[in-house]
């Protein structure tokens, strides 16, 4: 089994962000998970520190995603190291575009956190994931974006979306095999082929 965590943050990148990255590496380490993605506020890991890190901590793997602000919505960003990504004042049909031109996945952080609806087009561009489960994510919303993941087909992530080392281990996402690179991970994800956990043994359907 292969348990990733897809919303981390760090001290160095994310103004709220408690603990820098090897801290945040070595907490999810120390909690059984296999991979984290770290996905900043509007800041790319560089290359050359995920190299290290995963050179440091092989086995574990370290992947660089980001979290883009898009009005008053936050989108994970997931498998493109660009930098239109940190510098863009995106609208969501065009990161959709972007992403998906360069064979990226886009899921939405955290949905109804900040208003009773999802203040994005995702009728018309639908992500390929939504996260159902976080620490940002009350367990009231649970059925509402159960409902919106259903109606659009996409399945459901559970991220810690971790600003601390004392976050990881109850929330993360569940896949049967060790996928061989991030490819193969976000193609595992977009088909669902993995289970979401939460705490007290929830599941998403």
């Amino acid at each position: 089994m292969f348990k990733v965590d897809l919303h981390v943050h760090s001290s160095e990148r994310s103004a709220c962000g408690k603990s820098p990255v090897t801290a945040m590496v070595e907490s999810a380490i120390a909690h059984g998970l296999d991979a984290l993605m770290l996905t900043d506020h509007d800041r790319l890991a560089p290359p050359a520190q995920l190299q290290a890190l995963n050179r440091r901590y092989a086995p574990f793997r370290i992947y660089g995603g980001i979290e883009v602000t898009v009005g008053s919505e936050h989108v994970l960003v997931l498998g493109v190291q660009h930098p239109a990504l940190e510098y863009g004042d995106w609208r969501y049909p065009e990161l959709h575009h972007f992403v998906r031109a360069r064979g990226g996945f886009l899921a939405v952080a955290h949905p109804f956190r900040y208003h009773d609806d999802v203040d994005l087009d995702i009728e018309a561009y639908p992500p390929d994931a939504l996260e159902g489960y976080s620490w940002n994510t009350p367990a009231a919303y649970i059925e509402r974006i159960t409902a919106l993941a259903q109606r659009l087909g996409v399945p459901l992530l559970a991220n810690s979306d971790a600003h601390h080392v004392e976050r990881f281990g109850y929330y993360y996402n569940l896949l049967d095999v060790c996928p061989p690179d991030e490819v193969a991970l976000l193609e595992a994800l977009r088909e669902g082929h993995f289970a979401c956990y939460a705490p007290e043994g929830v599941r998403a359907p």
